[in-house]
């Protein structure tokens, strides 16, 4: 059976790296044969994953027997005057926007849809709302590690603060003379920002408040570095405080405090580091895929 993909590509996002996930486990399963659409345009954009996926792909809409949509592809489908039906249609949940009353994305939820939540703090806000099962499938991530920066030299701080620029600058100015710093404030391809990662021994990661998960502090702990990061809704089934990272409260002064302390402590560095590495090991693409699968495979018996 076929399912559609759809995407309106403008630069990359961990949305859209997520959703490209989706689309090779779809693919890999044997159950579905993915086919993409992407808006005009959008195969054009440098660093677009879609572009060279490997499925099939089609330049203009067209009713298909089963879908996988998330965020704002209904639109499309709305705008091609195209109604699912009775066709089974996979809704991939990553923030939690959809929540919102009054928002697009908030009225989706009234569509029939299996929907997929990339956490349990997803799928428990969207649950009151949704026509039809709501799944959490926690964030599996892969990396192949670039050349990694040893914790016991001296300490470098990686600032990701893209979602936050004004306090990573504080942040920056706080430890200026403490260690050496690498400041991010605007958005980089991800093997960039995966390599300033591996290249630092400490990364402090700045979320929105409200986040579906927020990817970075997993991807810190799978190449072995100590994280910090300030609570948010989506990050706490992996983000244990003094055990896989460091969560001071959501402040420049504290955020600052926590990695000057991690600068002076090497071991510490250490243990948060090891631990931080067993939990991303219980994150992986595989366990994503294989919890994907069974529900793709109930879901397509059902139509």
């Amino acid at each position: 059976m076929e399912m559609l993909f759809t995407r309106d590509y403008t630069g990359f996002s961990g949305g859209h790296l997520k959703y490209y996930d989706y689309l090779r486990h779809t693919a890999a399963s044997g159950l579905a044969a993915p086919v993409l659409y992407q808006t005009p345009g959008a195969a054009g954009v440098p660093g677009n994953p879609f572009t060279h996926c490997g499925v099939p792909q089609i330049s203009a809409l067209r009713p298909f027997p089963a879908y996988f949509l998330a965020g704002m592809d209904w639109s499309l489908l709305d705008s091609a005057a195209i109604a699912p039906g009775k066709a089974p249609v996979i809704n991939l949940i990553q923030g939690l926007r959809h929540a919102e009353p009054g928002t697009p994305l908030f009225g989706y939820l009234a569509r029939p849809a299996l929907r997929i939540c990339v956490s349990q703090q997803v799928a428990d806000a969207i649950a009151p709302f949704a026509n039809g099962p709501v799944h959490a499938i926690p964030n599996g991530i892969e990396i192949t590690p670039p050349p990694l920066r040893p914790l016991n030299a001296p300490a470098r701080i990686f600032i990701g603060g893209v979602k936050n620029p004004e306090m990573a600058v504080e942040i920056a100015a706080l430890l200026q003379g403490d260690a050496e710093l690498d400041l991010l404030t605007t958005m980089c391809p991800r093997e960039e920002f995966i390599a300033r990662m591996a290249a630092a021994s400490i990364c402090i990661l700045l979320p929105l408040p409200a986040e579906g998960f927020f990817l970075p502090p997993l991807e810190a702990m799978a190449l072995g570095r100590a994280a910090v990061v300030p609570s948010c809704t989506g990050n706490h089934s992996f983000c244990l405080p003094g055990e896989t990272c460091l969560m001071p409260a959501y402040n420049a002064a504290a955020l600052a405090a926590a990695a000057r302390a991690l600068a002076c402590n090497p071991a510490q560095r250490g243990a948060l580091a090891a631990s931080g590495a067993k939990m991303a090991a219980n994150h992986t693409l595989t366990r994503e895929r294989a919890a994907y699968t069974a529900l793709l495979r109930q879901l397509l018996n059902a139509a």
